[in-house]
């Protein structure tokens, strides 16, 4: 039994609403619910429809993205899940999107297939992200690093940075394990405890507090 996703599209241009509706309209189990012009009619309707997945734009009137996400998070916890989506691929609004609890971001040119599988992703608790973006959220914690700007409390080890390296390049946890030479179950046993010591619960958020912490060389995924 082919299970339905409710989706709930949030854009101020009409033309890219039309877009969206039109490229996931020739997928059966894909439900778009309702559609929103900006934030506070997002919060509304995310309220009233309770969707699986919504599909948030970041600029927009009365109420950005951003905002709109952080307060239906905070209402609804984890009963929804939020993707952002933009033409933006700066990755200052890709963390702010991910601080405010969304749980990945696809930009607004990906294609069908793209798309579908962000709302796939997002909806059986992935991480959706753009390769795109993905690269230069990476670059910014290479940045980050070289600077030593931020620490973590609890400092990650070299293995733990390299896994958080590959989870903001958007990798799931086998792929993750293929890369590194790991069990999927070991890399799961990684992640729990990266959670722990961020003091969060999941891979966006994980994510989020990653761009704002120092991953060493010894945390560089790609010397695994």
């Amino acid at each position: 039994m082919i299970q339905h996703i409710r989706v709930l599209i949030v854009d101020d241009v009409p033309i890219l609403r039309v877009g969206a509706r039109g490229m996931l309209a020739e997928y059966e189990h894909i439900d778009i619910v309702g559609e929103a012009t900006n934030g506070v009619e997002a919060v509304a309707l995310t309220r009233e429809l309770r969707p699986d997945v919504v599909l948030m734009d970041i600029s927009m009137p009365q109420m950005d993205g951003v905002t709109a996400t952080r307060t239906i998070v905070a209402e609804l916890d984890r009963d929804v899940a939020i993707v952002g989506l933009t033409v933006s691929e700066d990755e200052e609004d890709v963390a702010q999107m991910l601080t405010a609890g969304a749980c990945g971001y696809i930009l607004k040119d990906s294609g069908p297939t793209e798309l579908v599988r962000a709302i796939e992703d997002a909806h059986a608790g992935r991480f959706p992200l753009d390769r795109s973006v993905a690269q230069k959220m990476v670059s910014r914690l290479v940045r980050m690093s070289a600077r030593r700007e931020v620490r973590t409390l609890e400092p990650l080890t070299p293995r733990e940075k390299q896994v958080m390296l590959l989870v903001v390049h958007g990798l799931p946890n086998k792929a993750i394990a293929q890369q590194l030479g790991s069990s999927e179950s070991t890399i799961k046993t990684h992640l729990r405890e990266v959670f722990r010591k961020l003091n969060v619960d999941s891979r966006a958020a994980a994510a989020a507090k990653a761009v704002n912490m120092d991953l060493s060389a010894d945390g560089d995924a790609a010397r695994a």
